[in-house]
């Protein structure tokens, strides 16, 4: 949800008191202002840091390749400080990294829109993948216990997905990728089970069953094909050519049958792997949103976004829902239900960030009853003059 749309709906909830919707709609474009001054400095500085790791960074005219300015140990020091600010920003945005069991899951199996894969976690020497908007996702598919036609299925999804990696200097990948930068990858709409085909470097696994599609009928054609002329050669053996004749063929003729045999399995391997590995790529064409410096400020302005939204619903909860101070589970509790009724998704509500947020400019307090705002006229001179 955009803070132009929470504000919107905040003002509608409000329309009982028309007199200070206008005063009120001014403190949270102000809140809003506030916000994205403060989220202005950590973009220059995150910029700032991924220049030196970004693969995407054009060489001058007079540069062969990227120089790097650091040193080293220098690098890998930056390096870390660069992924502690890659997360926080990630978590401001509401993101949960996923444990390793998770990801894990993913790679030992496949969902029937994606396909099985192998990957080689020890050509990276850091790999992190990050999920937001964990919901159940309504999709078509067919299968054979409804005779092939489509049917709607629930699907557990990542409305979003990041993948922050490095990979080493020693790597096993199908292409090669610098060890010196820091790769972002952002993706929509991932089915759980094929968090693994977002994965740098992932091959596709064939397993027994697609093996068994392309052997099997090969084998039997090698048979069948050297029964036919084993009934041959006999035939002629039979009208009087020399048998030593006749077994020679025979044994040429089975070695030429069984490469021919060979080379129609290995291409039909290898155009049902190309297939398989087309399906990947599609994935990526559809579901990739942006990549490196491009998704790092994408990830920003999502971290802007909800932390704004978090703090004007906050401060609405405190200021027009009710009265009395309130606690901070009453106020987590509230705006939950107001997320609820206006998107309809359970939506977990990030209370203590909200509350940090506000406190920090001024316009809520803690006493011993709990929180409580101050007014709006006081509220908006406060982030007037925060501002400034």
């Amino acid at each position: 949800m955009s803070t132009r749309d929470l504000i919107s709906h905040l003002l509608q909830l409000d329309a009982s008191h028309i007199e200070r919707a206008p005063f009120l709609e001014i403190l949270f474009k102000q809140i809003v202002d506030l916000i994205h001054l403060q989220y202005r400095s950590h973009h220059e500085q995150l910029v700032f840091m991924y220049q030196d790791f970004d693969p995407d960074l054009d060489p001058t005219p007079t540069q062969i390749e990227i120089p790097k300015n650091l040193a080293p140990d220098e690098r890998e020091l930056v390096s870390q400080k660069l992924f502690a600010e890659i997360s926080d920003s990630l978590w401001r945005a509401n993101y949960r990294r996923l444990k390793p069991y998770e990801i894990q899951a993913a790679v030992n199996m496949a969902s029937h829109w994606g396909v099985r894969l192998k990957t080689r976690f020890s050509s990276f020497r850091r790999l992190e993948v990050y999920g937001r908007g964990d919901i159940i996702a309504k999709r078509m598919r067919r299968h054979w216990t409804n005779f092939y036609r489509l049917r709607e299925v629930d699907v557990p999804i990542y409305q979003r997905l990041v993948v922050v990696f490095r990979t080493k200097e020693l790597q096993n990948l199908p292409e090669l990728l610098d060890p010196d930068c820091i790769h972002v990858r952002m993706f929509k709409n991932i089915p759980k089970l094929d968090v693994d085909m977002m994965l740098p470097g992932t091959q596709v696994r064939m397993g027994w069953v697609e093996t068994g599609k392309i052997g099997v009928p090969t084998l039997w054609g090698v048979v069948m094909l050297a029964s036919k002329i084993a009934r041959n050669v006999g035939l002629v053996a039979m009208l009087g050519a020399a048998k030593f004749v006749s077994s020679f063929f025979f044994v040429i003729a089975i070695v030429v049958a069984s490469l021919v045999y060979g080379i129609k399995s290995i291409f039909s391997y290898t155009t049902a792997k190309r297939r398989y590995q087309l399906n990947v790529a599609r994935n990526l064409y559809y579901q990739n949103l942006d990549n490196n410096l491009g998704a790092l400020l994408r990830l920003l302005e999502e971290a802007e976004q909800q932390e704004s939204c978090e703090a004007l619903l906050g401060y609405y909860i405190l200021n027009s829902v009710y009265p009395a101070p309130m606690t901070s589970e009453q106020i987590d509790h509230e705006a939950e239900r107001i997320l609820l009724s206006k998107t309809g998704i359970s939506i977990d509500f990030d209370v203590q960030d909200a509350l940090r947020d506000l406190a920090g400019m001024g316009i809520v307090n803690l006493n011993s009853e709990g929180w409580a705002s101050v007014s709006i006229d006081e509220a908006t001179e406060k982030t007037h003059f925060n501002r400034f």
